[in-house]
């Protein structure tokens, strides 16, 4: 209710005002050329003198001698000489050779696999033992490709394992947009609008707030909020419609009937401001402020045993109100009920709520009913 408030207390208090702002001139005066080379000119041109002067020397200095190698490497002419590969010494496939590293096999893979690798290794001790004996055989060929063919010599990942990654990775990378509801976009838009009016972008609050309402039409902040921001801005038939549009769709939102009653209170409309009122008052029963609101519009239009009722609602919420209090007594002072009016006067008085006008006219009341 701080927004219906405040709205309420600008209305009370508005009044036109023109701003007058006052701007210095500033004066900008034009620097006369200067006549002359800069000192820094001078500078630069004798640094670039020197920078050509070093290029030229490393451009033009004559090239270094051919440093003599201190040993001439001799080159074997007769390339026969060379050992050919079968001069070289046999392989000792007798001894023992280090297991050759194997990647650790999967669950899947069974232990028999591993059974040709050592056959392999038993043919090649063989063969050697034979080459021991006959020294002039000739080299036995090694057959690699049992032994490269062994299950254990490669040990292929799983298709599935490739497979089944893909998606894993697809799933984590996946982010899953959740859409936005009307009214979750709408709040967004009143929440921007909010930021729009503390910067004093009217303009675009207006935006904010009207596109928030095309998304939720019963989005009862942002209608109050667009009806302020229009009234502010002078656009008061606007803030009518607005405000007359949202009592239509939802006629719980008494604040909106109040805003809406002040306004055309200002317009000299009192039958509707009541009519207005009247018709949200089933919605507002516990809002004291709305009671006295409604109390207060009936005793300008003399219907005061009713203003009367309403001020009693009201005070019974808020007892150290003087303003009501000071209502209470005039209604029940043209209702020729002086003794409840001039109690009403006094406690009033013992509110120390009323301004120094309002205690004056306080205090003539008592003096009167004496």
């Amino acid at each position: 209710m701080s927004l219906i408030n405040q709205m309420l207390q600008d209305l009370e208090l508005r009044s036109s005002g023109n701003l007058i702002g006052g701007g210095m001139q500033q004066q900008v005066r034009a620097v006369p050329d200067r006549r002359g080379v800069h000192p820094a000119w001078w500078l630069v041109l004798l640094l670039t003198l020197v920078l050509v002067g070093v290029v030229l020397w490393f451009w033009l200095r004559p090239a270094p001698p051919a440093a003599t190698p201190p040993f001439a490497l001799k080159i074997a002419s007769d390339l026969s000489a060379l050992p050919s590969p079968a001069a070289q010494a046999p392989i000792q496939l007798d001894q023992e050779i280090p297991p050759a590293t194997v990647p650790a096999a999967k669950p899947d893979i069974a232990p028999a696999s591993i059974a040709p690798t050592e056959a392999s290794h038993s043919d090649i001790a063989a063969n050697n033992t034979k080459k021991a004996d006959n020294p002039n055989s000739p080299e036995p060929k090694l057959e690699l490709a049992p032994i490269l063919k062994s299950p254990a010599a490669v040990v292929k990942a799983p298709a599935s394992d490739t497979v089944s990654e893909e998606p894993v990775k697809a799933v984590k990378l996946t982010k899953q947009v959740k859409e936005l509801t009307p009214q979750q976009l709408a709040e967004n838009d009143y929440r921007q609008a909010g930021i729009a009016v503390q910067l004093g972008r009217s303009a675009d609050a207006i935006t904010d707030l009207e596109q928030a309402l095309q998304l939720d039409p019963q989005h009862a902040a942002a209608r109050q909020m667009l009806v302020g921001v229009l009234l502010q801005e002078k656009r008061t038939d606007e803030a009518m419609r607005k405000a007359q549009e949202g009592l239509s769709l939802d006629p719980a939102q008494f604040g909106l009937a109040m805003i809406l009653a002040r306004v055309q209170v200002e317009q000299n409309d009192l039958k509707s401001a009541l009519a207005t009122l009247e018709h949200g008052l089933p919605y507002a029963l516990d809002r004291a402020d709305y009671q006295a609101f409604l109390a207060a519009l009936l005793q300008r239009d003399k219907r005061n045993k009713e203003a009367i009722d309403h001020y009693v609602v009201a005070l019974g919420k808020s007892p150290q109100n003087g303003v009501w209090w000071m209502g209470l007594g005039i209604s029940l002072q043209a209702e020729n009920r002086l003794p409840e009016a001039k109690e009403a006067f006094r406690r009033a008085k013992t509110s120390n709520t009323l301004t120094p006008e309002l205690l004056a006219y306080v205090n003539q009341k008592i003096a009167q009913l004496h």
